[in-house]
């Protein structure tokens, strides 16, 4: 069985064993850990874009006591916790507890991450950004439990693109990515060496709290986020740009698929989403 552990660009090293691949991990956390940290990443390049509609969260409001809901704004999910990425990175909750306070004012929602001024969907002055504990079906996961959700309450009267404003009311899915800084990594490996005692701690301490634990045949080693920043930005996209590559690698389920095949799926996605769109004008 060949191992294989991923940087931050999403490139494979392979090893021959698994005790090679801890080996590799535990000379080279602290190389490792910072090259996470020293990049600006964007979910959807993570295969970890929040798939979802319109948040009515209006269902929710056991869920979402001391938050008051209104009709007359867009609730928008930009990230979600508890989830493993294609990068092997799991936001904890309470990873955007510092940076919802810091951001405040200072973030804007555009398209497709292209900070400019014909891409942008709400000016920064306009986002109120929080977080909330929410059902994984809220997002279109197929998961049990609860995730924390990273939302945006822009006013819909705010909306500067018609063809966002019209996809927003439409109640048609839609794709949301958070463009991110991490600030505080842990390493969790399953591994029995004396010398990886705390990671091994980390990992029992986390590995059944991943909400899609069962897409993979077996989770060797994650990182756990901590804290991270949301920095700028955050964006709706159509579709995630390496959406199949978690599952190409990690997702048993998928794994016998071909790429042809994956590719072939993730095209007809996108051309049925565009239709739907296209078809409103």
């Amino acid at each position: 069985m060949i191992w294989k552990s991923t940087n931050t660009n999403g490139e494979h090293s392979f090893f021959n064993s698994k005790e090679d691949l801890f080996k590799h991990l535990r000379e080279n956390k602290e190389l490792l850990i910072d090259a996470k940290k020293s990049v600006i990443q964007k979910s959807v390049d993570k295969g970890s874009a929040v798939v979802s509609k319109c948040l009515d969260l209006l269902k929710f409001t056991d869920q979402l006591k001391g938050i008051k809901i209104d009709d007359n704004f867009y609730y928008i999910a930009v990230n979600s916790t508890m989830i493993l990425d294609s990068h092997d990175d799991l936001h904890d909750n309470g990873i955007w507890k510092k940076s919802v306070q810091e951001i405040q004012g200072k973030n804007y929602l555009v398209c497709d991450h292209e900070l400019e001024v014909l891409q942008t969907i709400t000016r920064k002055e306009h986002i109120e950004i929080f977080t909330a504990k929410v059902p994984f079906s809220l997002i279109g996961q197929p998961y049990d439990g609860d995730t924390e959700i990273l939302v945006y309450k822009i006013p819909k009267n705010q909306i500067k693109l018609d063809a966002v404003k019209e996809w927003l009311d439409s109640g048609d899915s839609i794709e949301a990515s958070v463009r991110m800084r991490y600030v505080t990594i842990l390493l969790a490996m399953d591994s029995n060496n004396p010398e990886d005692e705390t990671e091994k701690a980390n990992y029992d301490a986390y590995i059944n709290k991943i909400a899609n634990k069962n897409d993979f045949e077996y989770i060797p080693y994650f990182y756990i986020i901590k804290e991270a920043q949301n920095v700028r930005e955050s964006s709706l996209v159509v579709a995630g740009s390496n959406h199949a590559t978690g599952l190409i690698n990690n997702n048993k389920n998928q794994a016998e698929k071909s790429l042809e095949e994956i590719e072939a799926e993730q095209s007809l996605q996108i051309n049925e989403q565009l239709k739907k769109l296209l078809n409103k004008f």
